[in-house]
C-alpha cells in the first residue's frame, strides 16, 4: 500500500471520528459541525506534513541501483 493512501485513510478516519464524536455529544447544528471538523483538521494536517517516508537502506539501495 502506498504511503499516501495509508496518510489519507488515517486522516479521514481521524475526522469523521471526531465528526461522529461531535455529533454524540450534542453538536446538531451545522455551524458546529463545521467548527468541529475544522478542528479535526489541524493535527490531521500537522500529521500529514510530518509524517515521512522511511530513508531507504543500505539494502534497498543496492537493489534499486542493481535493476
Amino acid at each position: 500500500m502506498n504511503l499516501m493512501n495509508l496518510k489519507l485513510m488515517v486522516v479521514s478516519g481521524y475526522i469523521l471520528s471526531v465528526a461522529a464524536w461531535a455529533v454524540a455529544a450534542g453538536a446538531t447544528s451545522g455551524a458546529r459541525l463545521i467548527v468541529f471538523t475544522a478542528l479535526a483538521l489541524l493535527p490531521a494536517g500537522a500529521l500529514l506534513t510530518l509524517w515521512t517516508h522511511a530513508s531507504q537502506t543500505m539494502s534497498e539501495a543496492i537493489q534499486a541501483a542493481r535493476r
